[in-house]
């Protein structure tokens, strides 16, 4: 889960064009100059949470040594580590644990802006957005990013697994605890400080998924590492699962460095269905920093050390099922697929 929370849009919606500052009244100049600055901020944020100018790529582990982000980052060799392999044989279930109850996941109109950061393509997303129940706390969502694999037709791309098996991608919502820290930056390093939603994302032939299309169709806009564009709109729910209200719980680290020890994981057991078409997409619009194509960029799962895993549904029930989510089959005219776009 890669932790960069800020980004402020330079570019045009939809043109990929950098903003001109200059710009015919002073108000306009003055508003540009402020974006540019921001988009310099945002930089400089990066570079801080990656930790003391330290860089990081994947995989975790260079040729032999196995422990490339550990000896920069010694967190990210700690005892509770995430992703894991949730074998649900193992999962408790516990009744206790309420379904998500979340806010600010419709419909939200304003600046939101989607960046190739060089690990993930990362959309920042507004303050407005909370877990409001089935956490201990209340959480306020910060940003999403996807993990990927497609190095070669072997390489799924979840960071999660289930029983063993990984997924073709996979969806985080961080958030952070806004009832007892002040920012995200403050809540990195604290205790419940983070809570991540994870959707584990499938591919199928013809299964377009229309709402992470939408999404999607921005890639080409920024391949390389700090393109970003400014999306007018998000509508995150249609990036869930039809049936949120069941999945696995455990206490974890964030996936990419520093790998903070404080993130209450919340990965649905339902997953999302997409086209094969857009996991391709996903697999190969955006470049790294070495300008090579962004791939594989998971983690594998990591011991689970003691830890317990509980979910809020006898895990028995989910053998064999599978959602269809959001997606539906590509439609061939227009007009049937704007009717399937509600």
């Amino acid at each position: 889960m890669d932790f960069l929370f800020f980004g402020v849009g330079s570019r045009q919606e939809g043109t990929g064009r950098r903003n001109s500052c200059w710009l015919t009244s002073l108000k306009d100049r003055q508003s540009c100059t402020m974006r540019t600055l921001g988009a310099l901020l945002s930089l400089l944020l990066i570079a801080h949470t990656e930790g003391s100018g330290h860089s990081w790529t994947y995989p975790e582990e260079t040729e032999g040594d196995g422990a490339a982000w550990s000896s920069q980052y010694p967190t990210c060799a700690g005892k509770e580590q995430s992703p894991i392999n949730i074998q649900t044989s193992q999962v408790s279930e516990n009744k206790a644990l309420r379904p998500l109850k979340l806010s600010g996941y419709g419909l939200q109109e304003g600046e939101f802006q989607l960046i190739n950061n060089g690990h993930s393509a990362q959309l920042s997303l507004p303050s407005s957005m909370q877990i409001i129940g089935g956490m201990s706390h209340v959480y306020t969502a910060v940003q999403l990013h996807f993990h990927w694999g497609g190095k070669t037709a072997k390489f799924h791309g979840s960071e999660h697994r289930i029983n063993g098996v990984q997924y073709d991608s996979e969806l985080h919502i961080l958030h952070y605890n806004s009832e007892q820290y002040n920012s995200s930056n403050e809540a990195q390093g604290q205790t419940n400080g983070l809570a991540v939603v994870s959707v584990l994302i499938k591919a199928k032939e013809d299964q377009e998924n229309v709402h992470y299309e939408k999404l999607f169709s921005y890639l080409p806009k920024i391949s390389n590492v700090g393109d970003n564009v400014t999306l007018s709109s998000i509508e995150i729910q249609h990036l869930l699962p039809h049936d949120y209200s069941r999945y696995y719980r455990y206490n974890g680290s964030l996936t990419t460095p520093p790998c903070s020890e404080n993130v209450t994981w919340t990965v649905l057991a339902e997953p999302v269905i997409i086209s094969k078409a857009q996991l391709d997409e996903l697999q190969n619009l955006l470049l790294n920093s070495n300008h090579q194509s962004l791939q594989n960029n998971f983690r594998k799962v990591k011991p689970l050390n003691n830890r317990r895993v509980e979910a809020n549904f006898s895990p028995k029930e989910e053998k064999g099922k599978e959602s269809q989510s959001q997606s539906k089959p590509k439609h061939k005219n227009k007009a049937a697929k704007r009717h399937s776009d509600h």
